[in-house]
C-alpha cells in the first residue's frame, strides 16, 4: 500500500515541478533533466509516468486548467456580488499571485501556446481543450451580466468571452515584459468598465 502512494507523491512533484519550470523557462528552456535533478528522480522514473516530454507538458496544461477551475469555482461559490465584480474579484487574486512570484511566470496557457501551440499537436489539443473548460465557466458569467445590464449585449456572450480571453493574455505578455502588474490591472478595469461595459455606463 506504500508504494503507490509514493508514487503518486513523486508523479505530483514531477508535474508541480515542471509547472514552475515551464512557466518561467518556457518549453524550449526547460529540459527534462533538470525536472528530475529538482525533485531527485532518476531517469527511468521519470518514463515510468510520462512517455515523452510532450505528454508531460500535456498534462501540465491540464494540471494547470484544472487549479484555475477550481479557483474559479470556490470564487463563484463565495461571491454574493454581480457578475463584473465577480470576475473582477477573480482576476484580481492572479495578479496578485503573479505579483507575489515577482511577475515573471504569467499564464502557462498563453506561454505555451506562443512558443509550441503550433508545433505540437498533443499540447496543443490540450490547450484547447483547456480554453473550452474555461469557457463553460466563465460564459455564464458573461450571459448574466448581459441579462442584468452589467455588460454590453449588443455583441455575443461568446465573442465578449474571446475578448477578454485575448486582452488578458496580451496584458500578462506586457506584465512579463515591464516587470510589474500595473497594467494588467488597469487593462482588466478598462476592459469590464468600458470595454466590456453597455454603451453610455
Amino acid at each position: 500500500m506504500g508504494r503507490p502512494q509514493r508514487n503518486q507523491q513523486v508523479r505530483r512533484e514531477l508535474l508541480d515541478t515542471g509547472m514552475q519550470l515551464l512557466s518561467e523557462q518556457g518549453y524550449h528552456g526547460t529540459g527534462i533533466k533538470e525536472v528530475l535533478d529538482r525533485v531527485q528522480v532518476p531517469k527511468g522514473s521519470f518514463y515510468h509516468y510520462f512517455d515523452s516530454k510532450e505528454a508531460f507538458t500535456a498534462e501540465i496544461i491540464t494540471d494547470y486548467i484544472e487549479g484555475l477551475l477550481k479557483l474559479m469555482d470556490t470564487q463563484l461559490a463565495r461571491s454574493t456580488s454581480g457578475p463584473r465584480e465577480t470576475i473582477r474579484h477573480l482576476y484580481s487574486l492572479m495578479i496578485t499571485e503573479f505579483e507575489r512570484r515577482g511577475c515573471i511566470r504569467g499564464c502557462l496557457l498563453g506561454n505555451l501556446a506562443a512558443e509550441i501551440g503550433a508545433s505540437s499537436q498533443r499540447c496543443q489539443k490540450a490547450l484547447q481543450d483547456a480554453y473550452r473548460n474555461w469557457l463553460r465557466r466563465f460564459l455564464p458569467l458573461i450571459e448574466a451580466g448581459q441579462q442584468q445590464g452589467e455588460f454590453r449585449d449588443d455583441l455575443d456572450a461568446t465573442l465578449l468571452a474571446d475578448l477578454f480571453w485575448n486582452h488578458w493574455e496580451g496584458g500578462i505578455l506586457r506584465m512579463k515584459m515591464e516587470g510589474h502588474a500595473h497594467g494588467l490591472r488597469r487593462n482588466l478595469d478598462v476592459l469590464l468598465d468600458e470595454l466590456m461595459a453597455p454603451a453610455g455606463k
